[in-house]
């Protein structure tokens, strides 16, 4: 029973057992007497024998004696072996009853052994010494040794000495007072730090004296560990909890408020309807209302009678009644995109209609998707616009515009050419002074003709150059198409300089050219831009007159602007103009000069504009105006290799 914590509580560890193990290992229940039988019976047993003996048995042994012995001495044997036989037996009876005692008590101390053995918890029993008699098993693992080596070791030779003085303490405290003692402490041991709470308790004998300690320790640490967690999580419930109840009663006032604007929702929803009922019979526009759902038309405001000439009920009848009222050149186009329509939810057309009295009117017809919560299209509204007053008007506007634009390339000529008057002269002059040196020598007749070859080849080009000007002046005034070749701007803005030189010397101007190079060619017409720019370089000399700053400046840039377009700016430190004239630079008859027609800017707008580029201008950060076009530039040009 080692294995058990036991220790002998008595001297008769090593006798055998008085009554046989169950077959599990473990002793029955303790009995008393010889072969099972209780100490009554055996009084009974004991009386039944002496009546037979008195009855029986002692006449027939004091007959027998008596054959042998005189009578009297045949009764006194007979007496006497009466007496000794009862001596013998009461003796007999007395010692195993003893033994069957000090079986029991044995018998005791081992199921108590076994019980604690099957404790849980740490059981232990101590004498008055403080030694451990019984341990068991969780005990010496508490502990920290072997079961062997706690038996009959005290709390001082087992733990540390802190802990083992409250031990002793509490051991005399309960061998004291002999009452019960607990406590709850955390112990500090080898293999870690324990909450053990310990009850201990007197061991008394049968006399009820105090013999020792009986307790038990149950290690509290993963209790409270739990308790911690479990209060830490009831902590967090009632957190939630609380969080939770104010949710929801966040959640019902917002719910109540909800309600309350459902309410007022509604009751603006009504009169928002009679509102929208009332603005749709009133408005100039048809306003309907198409249900992808129901595909059928669900609404249609009255202006469509007065627009279509057709009864509205015949439309909600006849949906289709609308696309029959189009201009026959238009229905095709108008059916696909009503058709279309119904798949994305939008339209936006214009087109033409027919009424029955064969008026034709111009409609924009727009239409948009209403959306459900969940984003689905459910609903297509529109308005269709009677637009037949603003065509009539774009067609006016664009005769206005045509006949402005040819009065305006008329007047860009007009003035183009008193500007370029002196220019052309200058050729004239020149070819009038080479002829008439030519006509000189000839008449001398003493020079060879062959010799007067590069001073009539000049006269000749002199002459197609002021041909060339005139024919395009002309063409730029009757508005013939203009022929648009590969240009080398550099080389352009170079031979446009030629012509602004003495213009350039008369204002006192200093000309500053940042030419890129190199820059691809571009796609225009070579008379026509040279205008352009001669018109925009003028433009900023005179500019310049009405400055005292000193130097006046001028600089002509070109750059590529991005792979297909050449940007070209000229840029004066004039006096600038005000934000108000620099909104209207650009429209016709506006002028800042005094006697300008104001058709300068707007004509050459246009004719960069015709040959795919733009025109604008950009106050200077300091001082000045800057006029910018860019001009397409021409991918099919091949540059020739400088090996050719």
């Amino acid at each position: 029973m080692a294995d058990s914590g036991f220790a002998p509580l008595a001297d008769a560890a090593h006798d055998p057992p008085p009554f046989p193990p169950t077959p599990d290992g473990k002793y029955t229940e303790a009995q008393s007497g010889p072969w099972g039988l209780r100490p009554a019976l055996w009084v009974a047993l004991y009386i039944a024998a002496s009546l037979i003996w008195l009855l029986w048995g002692g006449p027939l042994v004091t007959a027998w004696i008596g054959s042998v012995l005189a009578p009297p001495f045949a009764h006194l044997l007979t007496h006497a072996l009466f007496i000794a036989a009862s001596g013998v037996f009461f003796y007999w009876l007395l010692y195993f009853d003893a033994r069957t005692l000090q079986r029991a008590a044995r018998f005791q101390d081992i199921r108590l052994v076994e019980f604690i053995e099957q404790i849980t918890d740490a059981a232990f029993i101590k004498d008055r010494q403080g030694r451990y008699r019984v341990l068991n098993s969780t005990g010496a693992n508490v502990i920290g040794h072997p079961l062997a080596e706690c038996l009959g070791r005290d709390d001082t030779e087992l733990f540390p000495a802190a802990v083992a003085r409250q031990l002793v303490d509490d051991d005399r405290q309960v061998m004291a007072s002999g009452t019960m003692h607990s406590r709850e402490q955390t112990v500090a041991l080898a293999h870690g730090e324990f909450l053990f709470r310990t009850t201990k308790w007197p061991w008394r004998d049968a006399a009820g004296h105090i013999i020792g300690i009986i307790g038990i320790s149950r290690d509290s640490t993963v209790l409270k560990r739990t308790e911690a967690q479990w209060q830490r999580a009831n902590d967090e419930l009632e957190e939630r909890v609380q969080a939770r109840t104010a949710e929801l009663t966040a959640a019902n006032q917002a719910l109540q408020d909800q309600i309350a604007a459902r309410i007022q929702v509604e009751c603006a929803l009504r009169d928002s309807e009679e509102r929208f009922r009332q603005l749709t019979e009133h408005i100039r526009e048809v306003f309907w209302v198409y249900g992808i759902t129901e595909e059928r038309l669900l609404y249609v405001s009255p202006a469509y009678e007065e627009i279509w000439g057709r009864s509205a009920q015949n439309l909600l009848e006849r949906p289709l009644e609308w696309i029959e009222a189009v201009h026959p050149d238009d229905r095709a186009r108008i059916h696909a995109a009503h058709v279309a329509k119904l798949e994305s939810g939008r339209l936006d057309e214009e087109y033409r209609i027919v009424q029955p009295d064969g008026a034709v009117r111009w409609i924009r017809d727009r239409g948009f998707p209403i959306r459900d919560a969940a984003g689905y299209a459910y609903r297509i509204a529109g308005l269709a616009e009677d637009i037949t007053a603003r065509k009539l008007a774009e067609d006016q506007l664009r005769r206005q515009q045509v006949e402005l634009a040819k009065t305006s390339r008329l007047s860009l000529a007009v003035e183009m050419a008193s500007n370029l008057a002196h220019d052309i002269n200058q050729p004239l002059a020149a070819i009038v002074a080479y002829a008439q040196a030519c006509l000189g020598l000839l008449r001398q007749d003493r020079i060879d003709p062959r010799e007067l070859t590069g001073v009539l080849e000049e006269v000749a080009k002199q002459g197609l150059r002021a041909g060339d000007i005139i024919r395009h002046l002309r063409d730029l005034v009757h508005k013939h198409p203009t022929a648009r070749t590969a240009l080398d701007l550099n080389a352009l803005i170079h031979a446009v300089v030629h012509y602004a030189e003495l213009e350039l010397h008369w204002g006192g101007v200093t000309l500053q050219l940042e030419l890129a190079t190199p820059l691809p060619v571009v796609l225009a017409n070579n008379i026509q831009t040279q205008l352009v720019v001669l018109y925009l370089m003028r433009n900023a000399i005179e500019a310049m007159y009405e400055t005292t700053a000193e130097p006046r400046s001028l600089i002509v840039r070109t750059a590529l602007e991005d792979p297909d377009t050449v940007l070209i700016t000229l840029s004066d430190n004039g006096p600038g103009l005000s934000p108000e004239a620099a909104e209207r630079l650009f429209q016709p008859f506006f002028s800042t000069k005094p006697g300008g027609m104001g058709l300068g800017l707007p004509a050459s707008r246009s004719i960069i504009e015709s040959q795919g580029g733009q025109l604008w201008a950009t106050p200077n950060p300091d001082q000045g105006m800057s006029f910018h076009f860019t001009l397409p530039v021409y991918h099919g040009y091949q540059a020739p290799s400088p090996h050719e």
